[in-house]
């Protein structure tokens, strides 16, 4: 039985349930493992401040979507983010700064920050980087609006040149989307990007550091994966025919890097909630059940 036909008998059978390939193949791998879940809560201590409670509420939402579906859970947490890099901007007192460098700029240099969620900088998973390739390499063919501002968010995160040479060796076909031989090659550089290494494109070498690298992570994949579903323009990610293992990873990567934001948030906001050897302990204990999951998935 092919996912169309899966996913009628799916809706006509609801409320029960059953799961499609993917998530077949994502349950055994957890139960080979012995894991209930792919992401654990660091515990939290009581605060009555209204605003860490508004968060809390959409971080719980979130976990209850798990372990099936971290792509819903993330959406949850990008609410509570989102609010918060309003929350920085205001502050700046500029409304034309970039509220995601300016929350960038926060977790990074803020004293009370714990700077743990670079863990998951060298963890980036293969589909994301060919996900991030991918939709870089589409905006540059295209003239919208949209396209533009991811683009420049883009050459702003990382190096001008780096996107310049990046597009033109991997262009858009007439299709406006790099070939699927491209998008593997354009993806495995970006691979080596996230895992520190110099690499050579268009005749020049470049390298990143970790802040421009959390950067393009946040402004360019974090957001445009957000906006992508929140507008409807990808398919429901697991109950498709060409899910698989590594979407899985795909979508626990962008939910484990936001997690670990708002425990970020959590600690320069002083809420008094978590201490920040915990959430270091707590993203390294994640991090490694990432890697238990999903390294080497492609």
């Amino acid at each position: 039985m092919d996912t169309k036909q899966l996913r009628i008998r799916y809706h006509n059978e609801w409320p029960e349930r059953f799961f499609f390939p993917a998530e077949k193949k994502f349950e055994s791998k957890m139960r080979a493992a012995g894991l209930a879940q792919g992401l654990v809560a660091v515990p939290l201590q009581l605060s009555s401040d209204h605003k860490f409670q508004f968060y809390l509420g959409y971080l719980i939402d979130a976990l209850d979507m798990l372990p099936m579906r971290p792509d819903l859970a993330f959406e949850h947490i990008w609410k509570a983010l989102d609010a918060e890099f309003f929350v920085v901007q205001a502050e700046i007192g500029d409304q034309n700064a970039s509220r995601f460098d300016g929350f960038v700029d926060k977790v990074l240099n803020d004293s009370n920050a714990a700077g743990a969620f670079k863990e998951y900088i060298h963890l980036t998973p293969h589909q994301t980087c060919e996900y991030a390739a991918k939709r870089v390499i589409q905006a540059s063919a295209e003239t919208d609006r949209n396209s533009e501002i991811l683009l420049n968010r883009a050459k702003q995160s990382l190096d001008e040149k780096f996107i310049v040479a990046l597009t033109s060796k991997y262009p858009a076909g007439a299709n406006g989307k790099p070939s699927p031989a491209d998008q593997r090659k354009s993806g495995r550089l970006l691979k080596l990007v996230f895992g520190g290494e110099e690499v050579e494109l268009g005749g020049a070498k470049f390298s990143f550091s970790q802040d421009s690298l959390t950067k393009f992570l946040v402004k360019v994949v974090l957001a445009n994966s957000r906006n992508e579903r929140f507008h409807g323009s990808v398919f429901p990610p697991f109950r498709s025919s060409s899910a698989k293992l590594s979407t899985y990873a795909h979508a626990y990567f962008l939910l484990h890097l936001s997690y670990s934001l708002l425990l970020e948030v959590f600690l320069y906001r002083n809420y008094g909630v978590v201490a920040a050897g915990q959430v270091k302990d707590g993203i390294k204990h994640n991090a490694n059940l990432f890697k238990l999951l999903f390294e080497g998935v492609e």
